[in-house]
């Protein structure tokens, strides 16, 4: 795990300094605190933050081929890297390292730029070519490590493995791109790859860049396969080949030269890594918790009960309300982004208390979306379905009508359902998927965002959502959908957490064999009824404790809801909307917060509208004070 950061000048007569590029590093120095390094040639600078995972001595970067002409900057793993070495070394290849950043510069000799194409495991890269002045930023298949990148209207190119280092380039303002608010607040995350920044951009999972003489060219390299033909393998069979296959995908995420741990809630995903760490031969194995002093949302006791079945050296840490809060203007510095999931911030703690004894840890990111794992699932598909039948059989005035005479019920927990089922939502995606489970629905975005900026929420969603798929297979175009949104954004919190902690997370769920195999069941297979992710269970019934695959779905829950009738308002009277603000309508905040402490549930709402506010002052109007104190210090 490492920081890469770069900048690439149209202007082949412009020189990159050497201090821009330790500017830029500097701002992600806690990614990698074990070695740094800076590459230049003319236009094109390259700057590289490491923390040491695997071939401790040898893997300095940035790395080169033997001439000189090929220079890499990489952040993550390759975990099949060794598989290529011989065939490397026997077509002339020179390799004067054991690390797999090595393997990626002399593939992309052979390749060009399908070398991801080879890679398995976790990544995100850029590579100088200097006979072609030609860069190229690659991301592995689901987006598992970060790659930010802005191209100016001069077409210079600034990437970075974090957005502030590109802020702190000086090359990209710092400006709010308020036709993404409405996207915010329904859905928490990006549909196409874009950020709240204007003009700042991820690069989507599965994707490379290609920038040569200030233009750009993106490739999809990967895509899931096709959802045609899938299978329905009895719940046995589908045990045992998940089984199978996780096994071997958490066994490749074991390569490192330093300790390895897990983050374990007590969950089915967390806990079957631990099981299957033991079956590969872990003998020193080490699991990290999180838990609250409120009852009700700690999952220590499944946790412990875990790590006593399997006999590992578990280590636990309380996160109370007061560090929470605390924390929060810190970890949104560190994450660039609001903090769109509350469980950030305790993840966070147990990354440190991790740090104390690993480098690395697995997690459990990814089963749900594969599996169908979440109980919108079966909800949507219901929705779908029978939104659909709705809109055919009832005649337009009596459907407007049923809708009308549900939407006028309250906020009130029935009140709620009601108003995101398919007695209001109609038969399409948007509607019947997104709108029904999205934090803001379009009434509460109306009240929330003045007119000037409330747009469209779901104007990019079309750029993700695969259409075919969602006529003959409505679960796994919520699937692939979620995949792309909802997933990036779990992934990002995962990785800006640990990475903030200076440790490396890694993701046996998502490797390419599991990923592929997932994607080839038939929705039978993977949900019943209101019951999902069924390989998993049938595997975890083989290999976990009764009390923990008997156990409801939980998530990783935060006594969030108890903490804000306690804080929202001092939190609010701190950070805003006050009555002049042009985004957000501070009557409207302010009566979320009345309800709230009387006990209609707007947790979420109100913390989606916090962590927006905490990232307006600490991270946007931070950026844009800071950006203005850079440009009057050169004038």
């Amino acid at each position: 795990m490492c920081g890469i950061c770069g900048v690439a000048f149209a202007d082949p007569g412009r020189r990159v300094d050497r201090y821009l590029i330790e500017v830029m590093s500097d701002t992600v120095a806690h990614r990698g605190p074990d070695d740094h390094g800076v590459f230049l040639d003319g236009p094109v600078g390259l700057g590289h933050r490491r923390l040491s995972i695997v071939d401790l001595g040898g893997g300095h970067q940035p790395m080169q081929n033997e001439d000189g002409g090929v220079t890499v900057v990489f952040n993550g793993e390759v975990y099949n890297h060794a598989e290529h070495r011989d065939g490397l070394l026997a077509r002339g290849h020179v390799l004067r390292t054991r690390s797999d950043t090595e393997a990626i510069v002399h593939l992309y000799e052979e390749r060009g730029a399908a070398v991801p194409e080879a890679l398995g495991g976790m990544f995100a890269f850029a590579i100088w070519d200097a006979r072609r002045r030609s860069l190229l930023l690659a991301r592995d298949r689901v987006g598992i490590k970060p790659l930010f990148y802005s191209l100016t209207a001069d077409g210079d190119l600034v990437f970075a493995s974090e957005i502030k280092a590109i802020l702190a380039s000086g090359l990209v303002e710092p400006r709010l791109d308020e036709g993404r608010l409405a996207e915010f607040f329904a859905l928490g995350t990006s549909t196409d790859g874009g950020s709240l920044f204007r003009g700042i951009r991820e690069l989507e999972p599965g994707s490379t860049l290609e920038w040569r003489d200030g233009m750009v060219a993106t490739r999809r390299y990967w895509t899931p396969p096709p959802p045609a033909d899938q299978s329905t393998p009895a719940p046995d069979d589908a045990g045992r080949h998940f089984w199978s296959l996780f096994t071997d995908a958490v066994n490749s995420t074991l390569m490192s030269d330093v300790p390895l741990g897990v983050f374990l809630s007590g969950g089915l995903d967390s806990s079957l890594i631990v099981a299957a760490m033991r079956e590969r031969g872990v003998d020193a194995l080490r699991t990290f918790s999180v838990g609250f002093a409120e009852a009700e949302a700690s999952e220590l006791p499944f946790a412990r009960i875990v790590a006593q079945h399997y006999g590992t050296e578990h280590h636990e840490v309380i996160c109370t309300g007061d560090q929470f809060f605390e924390a929060l203007p810190v970890l949104t510095r560190h994450r660039d982004h609001p903090l769109v999931f509350s469980a950030s911030i305790p993840l966070f703690l147990v990354a440190q208390l991790a740090r104390n004894h690993v480098k690395v840890v697995l997690t459990g990111e990814g089963s749900d979306e594969l599996f169908a794992g979440y109980g919108r699932y079966p909800r949507g598909l219901l929705n779908w379905r029978t939104a659909t039948a709705l809109d055919s059989l009832l005649p337009g005035v009596a459907r407007r009508a049923l809708r009308g005479a549900v939407s006028r019920a309250g906020d009130g927990y029935l009140g709620s359902r009601a108003k995101r089922s398919f007695l209001v939502q109609e038969g399409q995606f948007e509607s019947a998927y997104l709108e029904a489970f999205a934090d803001f629905d379009v009434e509460h975005r109306s009240r929330l965002l003045h007119p000037d900026v409330n747009g469209h929420a779901y104007a990019r969603v079309s750029a993700v959502l695969e259409a075919d798929t969602l006529q003959t297979n409505p679960l796994e175009a919520m699937l692939r959908f979620d995949q792309r949104t909802y997933l990036s954004e779990l992934l990002a919190k995962q990785d800006q957490m640990s990475m903030a902690a200076s440790i490396e997370s890694r993701v046996p769920f998502l490797e390419p064999p599991l990923l592929d195999w997932a994607a080839g069941l038939s929705p039978r297979a993977k949900l019943r009824g209101s019951v999902g992710k069924l390989p998993v269970r049938e595997a975890a019934r083989h290999h976990l404790p009764p009390v923990i695959t008997e156990a409801r779905k939980r998530g990783f829950l935060v006594p969030l809801s108890r903490w804000l009738r306690e804080r929202a308002r001092g939190l609010v009277a701190e950070y805003g909307p006050f009555k002049d603000d042009v985004l957000l309508q501070a009557s409207y905040v302010s009566e979320l917060v009345r309800q709230h402490e009387q006990g209609i549930d707007h947790t979420a709402r109100l913390w989606r509208i916090i962590a927006f506010q905490v990232w307006r002052r600490e991270v946007l109007d931070a950026s844009r004070y800071a950006a203005v104190t850079h440009t009057a210090g050169r004038a």
